[in-house]
């Protein structure tokens, strides 16, 4: 391997943000009206009201965590209002999504293989952060939307999705890359037809949850999108295609979302919203929210499942870092956003104990080689989306341990790795060959 080759893709983005940085010294503050800290926690989005619209990730408060409590018994037998009156066991299965970029095309991969084996579930709860809001949006509206996912993370190049934006920069923008074109592509997918689907299935008792960063108070926030679709807002669908671009909004590199809020007393303000990576890499739910109070309160067996996608690579490859300032840059951000991901799946994995969860967690291997020419690199991008295919359908590529955990589980892991590597050289083979596996 060439020395450095690895470390690439983290080198652009690097380059990004270190730009990013040398211009802020040239550049003006963004004019906004950002909400007091004493009046964060009743600001409504678009002036939405519900205790259920959204919540911080890290800490809810009790008020809060009570009411999402309240309203996740309130879904559950509406959902499962059959089984419990039969005094069937349920079998309830999510699914979380990470951050990656580009490498998203893992999970849409992975969700088509799932799809084609036959017995791809339904999922009750879906989670997402960054790219993983667009693979979580998809996989939780159903195998239906399996072609658009393919083509969102195979068809589009960097050109289409992102332009340099340095003069508005130096002018005082606030970031090196203007984003039109992604969020051109947000709002073409998320029409009033997919609002009104998220709507149907939050009457059904599901959930879809998207994580951002609220940058102003440097936290983690949890969007709960079907509760936002089933709102009845005309502003509904504006807040959610907000929300998604937020969550891949990279400080510095891309601009940030102003997301406008209303207090009691009518007062505007905004906030501040972007990457959730920023603060967390995948998500399930607050460690303080603990679903045993749910089965509890239905009086009923309930056996849960939680599948974690990671479209990252966890374990990074040993590499000779070029001794320059990007490349070295490069590599500590990728080796720092590996580390923050595998943390928390432990943190997943805590939960998942703690509540009687079965845990299975897949990610993108390290014999994985293949590097982008571009930040969006539709070859590239078409090789992840392979070996996320061919794992999809194997099916039994999962661990249901985090890396490196537990003597005596490293076959289980072991196998996680070594059963993809066929499906890797497979991917980097279909790299320079036409031909779509689940088409």
């Amino acid at each position: 391997m060439a020395e450095g080759s690895g470390a690439r893709r983290a080198t652009a983005f690097a380059s990004l943000l270190l730009m990013a940085l040398v211009l802020s010294a040239c550049t003006t503050v963004l004019v906004r009206k950002g909400v007091p800290e004493d009046k964060i926690d009743e600001a409504a989005p678009y002036g939405i009201e519900g205790v259920t619209i959204r919540a911080w990730g890290d800490n809810v408060g009790e008020d809060r965590r009570e009411a999402i409590v309240k309203a996740a018994i309130a879904r559950a037998r509406l959902a499962r209002a059959t089984d419990i009156a039969e005094g069937r066991p349920i079998a309830d299965v999510s699914i979380a999504f990470s951050g990656g970029g580009p490498d998203g095309a893992f999970g849409a991969g992975l969700l088509r293989g799932w799809t084609d084996k036959g017995d791809r579930p339904e999922f009750s709860t879906v989670t997402g952060i960054s790219t993983g809001a667009i693979v979580g949006l998809f996989a939780f509206l159903g195998p239906d939307y399996d072609d658009e996912l393919e083509a969102i993370y195979t068809s589009y190049t960097t050109d289409q999705l992102l332009t340099p934006a340095i003069f508005a920069a130096l002018l005082g923008g606030t970031a090196v890359t203007d984003t039109s074109g992604y969020r051109r592509l947000i709002e073409s997918y998320v029409d009033d037809a997919v609002v009104a689907q998220l709507a149907e299935q939050s009457a059904r008792g599901r959930t879809l949850l998207i994580g951002t960063t609220n940058l102003d108070a440097s936290r983690p926030v949890v969007w709960n999108i079907t509760g936002i679709a089933a709102s009845g807002s005309p502003d509904a669908k504006r807040l959610i295609q907000d929300v998604i671009q937020a969550s891949s909004a990279i400080p510095a590199a891309f601009p940030p979302v102003l997301i406008p809020v209303v207090t009691p007393d009518g007062t505007r303000y905004d906030e501040m919203h972007v990457d959730g990576g920023a603060t967390q890499q995948v998500m399930l739910l607050p460690p303080e929210l603990s679903l045993r109070e749910v089965d509890r309160a239905l009086g009923a067996r309930v056996d849960r499942t939680v599948y974690v996608v990671m479209n990252n690579k966890l374990k990074k490859p040993y590499e000779i870092v070029r001794p320059r300032v990007l490349s070295i840059a490069g590599t500590a951000a990728s080796s720092l956003l590996g580390g923050a991901g595998t943390g928390d799946i432990y943190k997943i994995y805590a939960v998942a104990q703690r509540d009687g969860i079965k845990l299975k967690v897949t990610w993108i291997p390290r014999d994985f080689d293949l590097e982008p020419e571009e930040a969006f690199d539709p070859v590239y991008m078409r090789a992840l989306y392979d070996l996320g295919y061919e794992r999809g359908k194997a099916g039994d590529l999962w661990s249901p341990v985090p890396p490196d955990f537990a003597p005596g589980l490293e076959g289980a892991i072991n196998s996680v790795e070594a059963g993809s590597r066929s499906a890797s050289a497979r991917a980097r083979a279909s790299a320079t060959s036409p031909g779509t596996p689940g088409g």
